[in-house]
């Protein structure tokens, strides 16, 4: 969020309010909100005890939106990013007023339940099902990530008539384009999260069926080893910052995500990342729209199944792929028509204006 920030402040008086797990505040990043003329009010978040937690972070949050309204004035716009800030804009918009921008990162709440967190049908779910349906109801806008949500939150909010606008997750180019290639030959590539909804399992398979060598980039190295069931991969853990150093163009990236309902809304950011590298990607069906911009765009290949013909079928489509000597810039230019943090930022500033009219 923090490279939409940079690019909308100029334009927009913000203030920001976030619930942060370290207790050491962020001094660097408070100094260039500053510089921004961002007022940014840090609120520090708590895991334990589980919901009770959750709650009363909902009412801190509340309380902050009132106590920054008393000193700023009433918001022209409450951006809520994700259901639980929604929930505190919600509670608190009877105080302050402000129409509700509800930028949702995915179906959060069936998100919590097809990860195991929740169970199904149980009585977090149904509340927070109650709450979903209330903030689709209230809000006067909504960005989703991907074009194959809209049809569902089109109908949650019953056909009314509210904006409903697609910004995928984006990413700063410049960081990760003109990446040379591997000295010694392509790799197959998986950079970030292991668990949960991830295919990880996967990775060595497809690396196999393709002749490449895995090369995996994740903080969660121990268990990638215990995962790889003794497979030869390179594995380091990477700060964020350092991740586009450790890509290369010509690589091949992996997006292994289970399909779900959830996932329909989801865009994963190292897809867009991959394909600024100017490396094709390999996805599974039912996650946002990957499957369809692979597809149409010809820049990876689609894993169907996890049976060997499945993994041989996508190799031969990588091999062939590789042999476009268009590749690597077709990758690119997908990237920079769909997932350009300037391209994101400007409709997010288009739907700001929207609204205040």
């Amino acid at each position: 969020m923090l490279a939409y920030l940079r690019r909308l402040a100029p334009e927009y008086a913000i203030t920001l309010i976030s619930f942060e797990k370290s207790a050491h505040p962020d001094h660097e990043l408070r100094a260039e909100l500053c510089e921004l003329g961002i007022e940014w009010r840090r609120l520090r978040y708590h895991k334990r005890p589980p919901v009770l937690s959750t709650l009363l972070d909902v009412l801190r949050g509340r309380r902050e939106l009132i106590r920054a309204t008393k000193q700023t004035g009433p918001p022209a716009i409450l951006h809520v990013r994700s259901y639980v800030p929604a929930l505190m804009a919600s509670l608190a918009r009877p105080r302050i007023g402000g129409k509700l921008l509800f930028d949702i990162r995915g179906f959060w709440v069936d998100e919590r339940v097809e990860g195991g967190i929740w169970p199904a049908g149980g009585v977090l779910y149904r509340v927070a099902k109650r709450c979903e349906r209330r903030f689709f109801a209230e809000a006067d806008a909504i960005v989703t990530l991907t074009h194959a949500s809209v049809p569902q939150i089109e109908a949650w909010t019953g056909g009314r008539p509210v904006p409903i606008e697609v910004i995928p997750t984006c990413v700063e180019l410049e960081r990760f384009e003109e990446r040379p290639t591997r000295p010694d030959g392509p790799h197959v590539v998986w950079c970030g999260s292991i668990g949960t909804w991830y295919r990880f399992e996967l990775s060595w398979r497809v690396a196999a069926a393709c002749g490449m060598p895995l090369t995996v980039i994740s903080r969660e190295a121990e268990e990638a080893h215990r995962l790889l069931n003794g497979f030869p991969a390179t594995i380091s853990a990477v700060e964020s910052r350092d991740v586009p150093q450790q890509l290369h163009a010509g690589d091949v990236g992996l997006c292994l995500i289970a399909a779900s309902f959830s996932k329909l809304a989801s865009t994963p950011t190292r897809f867009a990342e991959y394909l600024a590298c100017g490396m094709p990607v390999v996805v599974m069906p039912g996650t946002g729209d990957l499957e369809a911009l692979v597809q149409r765009h010809r820049v990876g290949a689609v894993l169907r199944s996890e049976d060997e013909d499945a993994l041989a079928t996508t190799a031969a489509a990588i091999r062939t792929l590789k042999e476009d000597p268009d590749l690597t810039d077709r990758c690119r230019r997908l990237a920079r028509d769909r997932f350009d943090v300037q391209a994101g930022s400007a409709a997010y500033a288009a739907l700001y204006r929207r609204l205040l009219v």
